[in-house]
């Protein structure tokens, strides 16, 4: 019924080149990997060249064999590899001695996960140098591969040369380029050789690797390093006569250590420092892009939120790009020394300070930076060695000055809790008493001598803070992020309902909130070192398996399918979003109308449909045992869901034909209104009187559509309006025009058109034509007729009414008993009174009045009385 345009096919196009590296890798998955590389190159097949194309056929190999060369030639990377290895072992088996000495030097948790991090550093490195060795591995299996037909090729062309009885010459260079294959057949060999003795020497330093890492990890969880383990003597029975000694020639200098660490891991960042650099200027134009959106369509909400969130971007953009940047290395460049990403730490707190400093009350902005400086002072722990005595008296003074701080920002605390805050504020201020009882439980378990619950409290009581600030600044960058993206959304449309635009952004803050906050609790808890143990307990709980008859299952993969379908709805939620419309993130491509939607359906089914694929996968279910039932569901459409199908492909046909679209004006099935929404099976369409009318696709398709809007939603008004005979014609005309030309909803294309039509018995007849948008021309009717109606006033231009004459030539004398019958149309000729007989009008029963009988009966009887002395005179 519809004709298919060309942007159909352009959508067909593009929809089969995104959904193309969808089925590869479905094909992909549903193959069994085998255990050997397969090269794309085709395996030649050797065939004996003829005496005529020998020497082009040398020339061909020659330059084969010269390419080969020169890429083997070319192997610098191994080069420097295998020069370096030698050198990385030497160090690596120093770096071993010094693990035995640091254990034995009874290191806190902190200096623990230090030397991890720096061992775990280690092994990355050689997994970078083991990959680059398999690359070249395998580029000289691919190299060997294409070359090794040409040895058996050169055989059977120079036993053919015998046979054809060919000159020595040409035996001796088909010899000479036969050995010159050999030749670098051995050579590709050879060096895969080597590359393999290489990778086995370095796999064996890695497991050394993962070994020591163990054997730390197991330190760290030891029963030495439990919180309720005393590590040292009670403060009575200890003497502080050592405090002043060094901590010990056998300890190893750990802030050398770090500091040379951190330069040398800087030094090696030159392989994934472009990408970091890139990702850092799409940050800063993100940032400045959806800055604009604050700027291009002003912000008016009075939410101190959304005006909070809006000032981030229009005030603190740099310190937004700063903040992100140093948070995203810290989580890119990994795993890095703990002095790196502690550097990263303060780099991001000094960016948040502009952030979070304008929300603080004026009393506590100071209070930033003394988290800062709590921050550093711990941290000086993980790379200072102190004897028992300096490290009691550190983390003395460490709790001592918490305390102090404290008591000087919240006393008294009772006048503190008063002040007028925010609901965060007065959340932060709820949990001083619990630092002040940290940092009493800090001080007491220094005295008893359980050092390990020292540290904890501690931890606890400095860092906080400053996980605080750098997840409060998170919250409200994303905050401003989300809300930039939604207000953009709303504004570029040419109409929206300003309470369902506060409505979603506060549901998006709200949702962000709830994320932020999930994130600092893991966090916090890794901060705590007991995140591991929580995963490791729930990752034990959750993979037992329970069986209910046939079905076996674990509560991990039922989590893990629920978790695949909740993240499969939530982005087709923000793609719908996002992409729904014309006005959406794609309408810089300045599609056609109705194709964004297009893709947006598409996309969102296909993460539907692969979701629920996942989802299955997940639960351990076998796809193929489907088939039955695809089958069974097969007969099920060809008989009881024709029409579900009819309707689904109707629905398809909607969105890919176009013929109408989301907002045009439609009428089908003696129904008119607006589209409200296309889905797959049914279409939602409001009417004028505002009902809501769900439509089945199938009678869109199949029956006869009347779209007004489908091309242009310009819609004509016609006016008729007499005037009469006294009245000037062309006098008519000019007002018709002129208030069809003023008015403002007016289309200026096409013009208006007043018309004179014809002499009418009454009146001369005129027509105002002109043409408004659809959704304007009832009420630019009433408009325009109303002026029209006082033009004619103002001007004395009568709008006649019809008019009838009537010639009475005389009026019969009315007998008094007949009621007078109800006036009629005058006839159209002329009759006369006389020979007419005036009927009684008797009024129906049915519409008398009460007591209309009894009325008329007293008008007989007064009658009657009146005619009785004229009888007698008779």
């Amino acid at each position: 019924m519809f004709k298919i345009s060309s942007h159909i096919y352009k959508t067909i196009v593009f929809l089969a080149l995104l959904t193309f590296p969808i089925l590869t890798i479905g094909q992909i998955l549903d193959t069994e990997i085998p255990n050997v590389i397969s090269d794309s190159i085709k395996t030649k097949t050797p065939k004996v060249i003829p005496l005529t194309h020998i020497i082009e056929g040398i020339e061909v190999t020659n330059k084969e064999i010269s390419s080969i060369n020169k890429k083997i030639n070319k192997d610098r990377k191994i080069t420097e590899i295998d020069s370096m290895f030698p050198i990385y072992e030497e160090f690596l088996k120093i770096q071993k001695e010094e693990v035995n000495k640091f254990i034995k030097a009874d290191p806190n948790r902190e200096k623990i996960d230090n030397l991890i991090i720096m061992w775990e550093g280690y092994g990355e490195y050689l997994e970078i140098w083991q990959s680059e060795v398999n690359e070249f591995e395998e580029r000289n299996s691919r190299l060997y591969e294409t070359i090794a037909p040409a040895e058996t090729t050169w055989n059977l062309t120079y036993d053919n040369a015998l046979e054809e009885n060919a000159p020595p010459e040409i035996l001796n260079n088909i010899v000479a380029i036969r050995d010159s294959v050999i030749k670098l057949k051995e050579i590709i060999l050879k060096n895969n050789n080597d590359f393999l003795s290489m990778e086995s020497r370095i796999n064996v330093e890695i497991n050394e690797i993962e070994e020591v890492i163990e054997e730390l990890t197991s330190l760290k969880d030891s029963e030495v390093y439990n919180l309720f383990y005393q590590r040292l003597e009670p403060i009575w029975t200890t003497s502080f006569s050592n405090i002043w000694e060094r901590s010990g020639t056998n300890n190893i200098d750990s802030v050398k250590k770090s500091t040379l660490g951190t330069f040398d891991f800087v030094k090696n960042l030159k392989r994934s420092l472009p990408l970091f650099v890139i990702l850092v200027a799409l940050i800063t134009l993100l940032v400045l892009y959806l800055k604009k959106a604050f700027t291009t369509y002003p912000f008016t909400d009075e939410n101190a939120d959304l005006q909070h969130a809006k000032d981030v971007l229009t005030e603190h953009y740099l310190a937004t790009i700063f903040f992100i940047t140093f948070l995203l290395a810290r989580f890119y460049f990994v795993p890095a020394p703990k002095l790196f990403l502690d550097i990263l730490t303060l780099l991001s707190l000094f960016s948040a300070i502009s952030l979070v400093k304008p929300l603080m009350y004026k009393r506590f902005k100071k209070l930033i930076y003394f988290a800062i400086f709590f921050y550093v002072f711990d941290s000086i722990k993980t790379y200072v060695w102190f004897n028992a005595e300096q490290y009691r008296l550190y983390t003395f003074i460490e709790a001592a000055l918490v305390i102090v701080v404290l008591f000087s920002f919240t006393n008294p605390y009772v006048d503190t809790k008063k002040m007028k805050m925010g609901t965060f504020g007065i959340f932060l201020l709820k949990l001083t008493p619990l630092l002040y009882v940290l940092c009493g439980i800090s001080i007491l378990a220094n005295i008893i001598g359980y050092i390990n619950l020292t540290d904890l409290t501690l931890k606890i009581s400095t860092r906080s803070g400053v996980f605080i600030i750098l997840f409060y600044s998170l919250l409200i960058i994303c905050n401003a992020i989300l809300l930039s993206v939604v207000h953009r959304h709303f504004c570029v449309q040419p109409s929206f309902d300003p309470e369902l635009k506060l409505l979603t952004e506060k549901k998006v803050l709200k949702f962000n909130r709830v994320t932020i906050i999930i994130i600092w609790g893991l966090v916090f808890l890794k901060m705590i070192d007991q995140l591991a143990p929580i995963l490791t307990y729930f990752t034990d709980t959750s993979s037992e398996p329970y069986k209910f008859g046939n079905l076996s299952f674990t509560p991990n993969e039922v989590l893990s399918f629920l978790l695949v379908l909740f993240i499969s709805f939530a982005l087709t939620r923000i793609i719908s979003f996002l992409i729904n419309d014309d006005q959406g993130i794609l309408r810089v491509f300045k599609l056609p109308k109705g194709i964004p939607a297009a893709i947006s359906l598409v996309i969102r089914y296909l993460i539907i449909g692969f979701g629920i694929i996942l989802a299955l996968s997940s639960l351990g279910i076998d796809l193929s045992k489907f088939n039955l039932m695809a089958g069974a569901l097969g007969l099920g459409i060809g008989f009881g869901l024709q029409t579900v199908i009819s309707n689904f492909v109707s629905g398809l046909i909607l969105v890919f034909e176009r013929p109408i679209l989301q907002g045009d004006t439609v009428e089908v099935d003696n129904l008119l209104g607006t589209v409200n929404r296309i889905g797959v099976r049914s279409s939602t369409i409001t009417t004028f009187d505002g009902a809501e009318v769900i439509v089945p696709n199938n009678s869109l398709i199949s029956n006869d559509l009347i779209n007004w809007t489908l091309s242009d939603n310009t819609k004509r008004v016609e006016i008729i309006v007499g005037t009469s005979y006294n009245s000037d014609p062309n006098e008519v005309l000019k007002i018709l025009y002129d208030v069809a030309i003023n008015y403002e909803d007016t289309l200026k294309t096409p013009t208006p058109q007043a018309l004179f039509v014809d002499f009418g018995d009454s009146s001369l007849n005129f027509t105002l034509r002109f043409w408004v948008h659809y959704e304007n021309w009832l009420q630019a009717r009433s408009d325009v007729s109303i002026e029209i109606y006082n033009q004619f006033k103002e001007e004395d231009i009568e709008i006649p009414f019809p008019q009838r004459d009537i010639h009475v030539k005389n009026i019969p004398e009315i007998v008094s008993n007949y009621k007078t019958p109800p006036p009629h149309d005058p006839p159209d000729t002329e009759t006369n009174i006389d020979d007419t007989e005036i009927p009684k009008v008797v009024i129906p029963i049915e519409h008398r009045d009460p007591g209309h009988d009894l009325e008329i009966e007293e008008k007989e009887s007064e009658a009657n009385d009146d005619q009785e002395p004229n009888n007698d005179n008779q």
